[in-house]
């Protein structure tokens, strides 16, 4: 098990905004991964849970809200099989934090990203399939320095014209998408 304060800068962008940046960024080759997302049975707390596929690699990881960021505790496990929530040390992790129930499992979502790895965050170029939905974001997740890495995300909107406006987590877009009168989806 190993624990990081997730922060990240994301942005939604259009088809052509997107095609402009894998153009400018086109020697990057694209990581496939699939997210397969579960969603606890207590809808009251606020954890999200997916296990993520990259080649034959899977982690599962529960995302917990904080009053910055997101608390990402991280697993490595054999595959996406949901028997991985009744790992001894999975069940441990989720009874001490007071996780008593199950997860139910609501679907995937696959990712191509493009990530450049910079002096203060991760740059990642997103294509996102999911439900028959495609969208396209830019992130940038912080590994170092918010500030600069702020400061760095602020610029790749100015020089790509784009939107500076908060986008929502592709685990919540995919639960929007599931249920699409549910504004209150945690």
């Amino acid at each position: 098990m190993n624990t990081n304060l997730e922060i990240e800068y994301k942005t939604m962008l259009t088809q052509s905004q997107f095609e402009q940046l894998t153009l400018d960024y086109n020697t990057i080759p694209n990581i496939k991964q699939v997210n397969y997302y579960y969603q606890y049975t207590d809808l009251s707390k606020m954890i999200a849970a997916r296990i993520r596929q990259i080649d034959d690699e899977f982690e599962l990881t529960f995302k917990i809200k904080q009053a910055k960021g997101r608390l990402e505790v991280n697993f490595s496990v054999p595959s996406n099989d949901a028997n991985v929530f009744n790992r001894e040390d999975v069940k441990s992790f989720l009874l001490k934090n007071d996780y008593p129930q199950s997860f139910t499992y609501l679907g995937e979502l696959t990712t191509y990203r493009r990530l450049i790895k910079e002096a203060h965050g991760d740059l990642c170029i997103d294509e996102n399939h999911y439900l028959g939905t495609i969208d396209y974001e830019l992130e940038y997740e912080v590994t170092q320095d918010e500030d600069k890495a702020n400061l760095r995300y602020l610029e790749l909107i100015e020089r790509y014209h784009l939107n500076n406006e908060k986008a929502k987590t592709k685990y919540h877009r995919f639960l929007l998408c599931l249920n699409p009168h549910d504004v209150d989806v945690k």
